[in-house]
């Protein structure tokens, strides 16, 4: 068994949580600074190469999940949908609780409950990729069928609703006008993350030549490229902060997001065993990687990345959150308990 293992799957975990940690810390104080200034475009510069852990995290969620035989209905309640289930009602009620000792708001405090902390949103979307895993994994075993959604995809979830946000900068009534038009097509199947889920298992098939990986590894860079460039133009132009060539769902992040997978599928597929540690500690590391940035790094040690130049700050504080996340998570997840019930 252990030689079927995909390696470079540990790889990517690991990465795309520490890329998610860097994305949180330079998103910090992203909104605060002043978009003229240097530390603005700092913040947008790191925001900006760390757009594809999500999409990343789906993909190998797609390898593992669509690699598999096909899970009955029972075991994929209740074991997997179940736990990413019982990790959200904790994490909620602990994000929720410390909110509620701090400000002492009852309501908000519930609201946050029922909504989950500003990371958990991924255990919705992660929950919902499961629920339709018996569509997805019909899909998956016709390569016709594959292509087809993901072909639909491309269109529907990345093209035209960004071509939409493109019109939306020079027009916002004609941007509105075409999102109106679009929308009648009501194809939400295609659409958000289980085209990544998808895409994720057939590149995990495909074996690339030298001359493909050129051009996939070019188009990721031009993806970071277009990512931190159009942001500070979009920006500019519209006189405050704007993340809308931030989304997973946009053509940058899509390159990105492929360049980063399939380089670390060419390079990285040997097996070590302090990433596949790691890589295991990961969902934990996660979990947690909020609370130690808000609580551990700011409130308790003061520090935030305008505390000194955030060149430095952001990888500083990102290391620092990243060490302790995966501390706490290796301890959690060594008590029996918690790590059968909540990482």
């Amino acid at each position: 068994m252990e030689e079927k293992r995909s390696y470079y799957l540990d790889y990517l975990r690991v990465m795309a949580t520490f890329a998610v940690i860097v994305l949180h810390v330079a998103a910090s104080n992203w909104y605060k600074a002043d978009i003229h200034f240097l530390e603005w475009n700092i913040f947008n510069f790191y925001d900006s190469v760390v757009r594809w852990p999500v999409p990343v995290f789906v993909m190998i969620s797609g390898v593992l999940f669509l690699n598999k035989k096909e899970i009955p209905l029972k075991k994929l309640y209740s074991k997997y949908i179940f736990r990413i289930v019982k990790a959200f009602l904790f994490w909620s009620f602990f994000y929720a609780v410390i909110f509620y000792a701090q400000t002492g708001n009852i309501v908000q405090a519930t609201e946050n409950l029922i909504k989950g902390h500003f990371h958990l949103w991924f255990l919705f979307m992660i929950a919902g990729l499961y629920v339709i895993l018996p569509f997805t994994k019909k899909i998956s075993e016709s390569d016709f069928l594959t292509k087809y959604f993901l072909l639909l995809a491309l269109l529907f979830t990345f093209l035209l609703p960004q071509a939409v946000k493109i019109i939306t900068i020079f027009s916002e009534y004609y941007g509105a006008f075409a999102k109106e038009v679009i929308g009648h097509f009501n194809f939400y199947f295609v659409m958000g993350f289980p085209g990544y889920f998808l895409l994720g298992y057939i590149l995990s098939k495909i074996e690339f030549t030298k001359k493909q990986e050129r051009i996939i590894y070019t188009l990721g860079i031009l993806g970071f490229l277009v990512t931190i460039i159009m942001s500070v133009i979009v920006s500019f132009v519209s006189g405050e902060a704007s993340e809308i060539f931030y989304s997973s769902t946009t053509v940058n992040v899509l390159c990105e997001s492929v360049a980063v997978f399939v380089f670390f599928k060419k390079k990285f597929n040997r097996p070590s065993k302090i990433i596949m540690l790691l890589s295991k500690y990961s969902f934990g590391a996660y979990l947690i990687h909020a609370y130690i940035l808000e609580e551990v790094i700011k409130n308790s040690l003061g520090l935030n990345t305008l505390s000194f130049n955030p060149i430095f700050s952001v990888p500083v504080i990102s290391g620092l959150v990243f060490i302790i996340s995966f501390a706490a998570s290796a301890i959690l997840n060594n008590v029996p308990f918690l790590k059968k019930h909540i990482v």
